[in-house]
């Protein structure tokens, strides 16, 4: 039955990969520090209150060298459309193009 019930996960994990994304958590840069910049991402939701923006997930997309998150976000001004592509190594999550919204820092380790 465990057996069952685990490759049934693996399946549904393997199928949707917003389930199974390894992007998926809290993270900070340089580190989770208190003074730290933290970041958290969900697959409904992108908490970057450190830039003042608040982002709905509107689609994740597993690609050849990361990931690709577009959201629905808002902050100052009109709420935009924007595009995340990122890429997880271990425990160290990059920003490696972002398309409608720029911030900095770009590298961010798990907490």
């Amino acid at each position: 039955m465990r057996r069952a019930a685990a490759a049934t996960m693996m399946l549904i994990g393997a199928s949707n990969p917003t389930l199974a994304s390894e992007w998926i958590g809290r993270w900070g840069a340089p580190n989770c520090a208190r003074e730290a910049t933290i970041i958290g991402l969900s697959p409904k939701q992108l908490d970057l209150s450190t830039f003042e923006t608040y982002c709905q997930s509107v689609r994740s997309k597993k690609q050849p060298d990361g990931y690709e998150l577009t959201a629905q976000c808002s902050g100052e001004g009109r709420p935009m459309r924007v595009s995340f592509f990122i890429r997880v190594e271990a425990n160290e999550l990059t920003f490696t193009r972002l398309r409608g919204f720029d911030f900095d820092p770009k590298r961010f380790r798990r907490c």
